[in-house]
């Protein structure tokens, strides 16, 4: 659909104008979004790779303190004895292991109490004393084994256990547990140390470090060992959390990664040294595009502005490059009732100003010609007289067939009345009141009406079939086109057949109209042709592709070609066209007369 053909210049000049200048304003705004979210999402990156690998190293300095500290617990010369004793016990030296385990209880909890941090210690040992209600609580190795997590000191000197819950005499607490092997002077495994650190120690220090409203730190399975209050929000990202802090523990070397959720949050990680954790940063998206949305809104308001006057101005252009238009139509809708020359301006000196002097100079030459055109219409009145008899005739041979339809019903000649009655509707669609062309649907009529009358004309012993596809009410054809093919085909093909059979087929291509007429007669013979073998005269096949090459050219195309099993096809190729082209084909034909 062209545009400018249908719709007013100025509605399509003002609309396309003010649309690329929207279009134009929303890529700006599109991009400049894009682009200063890219640059604000790498800026936050950097800075909290620098903020998390400075958390993560004074993290690891805290935790190595702790691991300090089990190293020189493990060493003090009470509780190498202790070890050494519950070793070699027996019924005379249990005195000693309690003593001896006292002693440990005392050094140990008071290295307990002056630790920030550390909640208590738990020994595995072969022979386990009895517990006190100190801090320090001995147990065997047989529970030791059968704990899930024993498996992570398999085969390490010493790990970060995780967060688990501790029950003491004096209650229960959440940790997180440092647990290392103790081993004999031969090698062998003689017991685990388990320190146990206050998870809230963990969360009050990331809370001393600053903003931490954001951060986590995962342990190497990917449990939360601290969070912000408001976890709940972030409870959706745990999985990929988790996932992203098993990728950062199996690549040894890497420091920190960047990645975005499905949301568009970002997320900083940073492993911390000399342990398995992991800390993360979220930054929620709304921040990384805070500013972004700020500048695209004071983009959109400087736009709304400009499309305002953009749009004031378009108005203001389009009524002046309209108006002339205008005033030209104005003329030729009241011309000649009002003078072109007294209406028209002739102040414009540009293509306006070439337009109005074409149209005076063609109203000029219309006037030279009306003298002639009243000479040329007495000569139309008179034609028109000419044509109101000629219509007489057919009238005549209406009634006339109908006064003889009468007569062969009187008479009881049913068949007579029959083919009376088909004689006069093929007549009425024939003479078509004057038309040169007929619709698909007349076309066929006609047919069917004629192949009746054959019918009855040779007693029953002719049948046929008449096939379409599609809705082909619209297309037409030039008058009996189809109807010498089927005369052709019952008089030269089926004069003697007791079976003959003809069928008529219409399918619809892409460009053009495909009609096939076969039959079962005798077929063409080797030196028969077209025109001698199917030409009946007058509507023959030749005054067919007379007619066909008239209207169409090379466009239509007339074949016949003998069945395999007896008789003849003819197929007919022409264009799809409609009522208006022989319409407008007449008026060309009548303005070169």
């Amino acid at each position: 659909m062209d545009l400018f053909k249908r719709y007013k210049i100025r509605h399509i000049l003002f609309g396309s104008i003010t649309t690329f200048t929207l279009l134009l304003l929303l890529t700006i705004i599109a991009v400049t979004y894009q682009l200063t979210t890219e640059e604000n999402t790498e800026k936050t990156i950097s800075h909290q790779v620098e903020k998390l690998t400075l958390l993560s190293r004074e993290l690891s300095s805290e935790l190595s303190s702790f691991q300090e500290t089990s190293i020189g617990l493990s060493r003090q010369k009470a509780f190498q004895e202790l070890m050494r004793q519950s070793r070699e016990v027996d019924a005379d030296s249990s005195s000693a292991l309690s003593r001896q385990r006292t002693l440990v209880d005392l050094d140990f909890s008071n290295i307990i109490y002056s630790v920030p941090g550390l909640h208590s210690i738990s020994i595995y040992m072969d022979h386990p004393p009895v517990n006190s209600q100190h801090p320090v609580q001995f147990h065997s190795m047989e529970e030791f084994h059968s704990l899930t997590w024993a498996n992570e000191l398999a085969d390490v000197t010493a790990a970060w256990l995780g967060e688990r819950k501790v029950s003491l005499l004096f209650g229960e607490a959440d940790v997180v547990s440092y647990g290392r092997n103790l081993y004999s002077s031969r090698g062998d495994l003689i017991g685990v140390m388990i320190l146990n650190i206050q998870k809230d120690f963990i969360v009050n220090w990331l809370r001393d470090k600053g903003n931490t409203s954001n951060l986590f730190i995962l342990d190497g399975d990917g449990s939360l060992l601290s969070h912000p209050p408001d976890h709940d929000e972030f409870q959706e990202l745990q999985p990929y959390l988790k996932q992203l802090s098993s990728s950062l523990q199996g690549r040894r070397g890497v420091t920190e990664e960047a990645d975005l959720t499905r949301d568009g949050d970002l997320v900083v990680s940073s492993a911390v040294p000399s342990s398995n954790w992991t800390l993360l940063e979220v930054t929620p998206n709304e921040l990384i595009t805070a500013g972004s949305k700020k500048i695209a809104i004071w983009l959109s308001v400087i736009g709304l502005i400009s499309i305002i006057f953009v749009t004031v101005t378009m108005l203001y252009l389009t009524k002046k490059f309209t108006q002339p238009i205008i005033q030209l139509k104005n003329v030729m809708q009241t011309y000649p009732q009002s003078s072109a020359t007294e209406e028209l301006p002739k102040d414009y000196q540009n293509e306006f100003g070439l337009l109005f002097d074409g149209y005076l100079q063609l109203v000029a030459r219309s006037d030279s010609l009306y003298a002639s055109v009243l000479q040329k219409t007495k000569r139309q009145r008179m034609a028109e007289s000419k044509a109101l008899q000629a219509n007489i005739n057919p009238h005549f041979l209406y009634n006339t067939l109908d006064q003889l339809n009468w007569r062969a019903i009187e008479r009881g000649d049913d068949d007579m009345s029959k083919m009376l009655e088909l004689l006069g509707s093929m007549l009425r669609i024939g003479l078509s009141k004057g038309k040169s062309h007929l619709s698909i649907p007349e076309e066929l009529e006609y047919l069917k009406h004629y192949l009746e009358l054959q019918k009855i004309n040779k007693d029953g012993k002719l049948d046929y079939q008449i096939r379409t596809s599609g809705d082909l009410s619209i297309y037409h054809l030039p008058k009996l086109t189809l109807q010498p093919f089927v005369e052709n085909a019952v008089i030269h093909g089926l004069p003697n057949k007791r079976d003959g059979f003809i069928q008529v087929t219409i399918e619809e291509k892409s460009q053009s109209l495909l009609i096939e007429i076969s039959d079962n007669g005798k077929g063409l013979s080797r030196n028969q042709n077209e025109q001698t073998s199917f030409d009946t005269g007058g509507y023959g096949i030749a005054n067919v592709k007379e007619r066909l090459a008239v209207y169409f050219g090379d466009k239509a195309s007339i074949t016949l070609e003998n069945n395999q099993k007896g008789g003849v096809t003819a197929q007919v190729t022409i264009p799809k066209v409609d009522a208006q082209f022989f319409h407008l084909l007449n008026q060309d034909e009548e303005g070169a007369t």
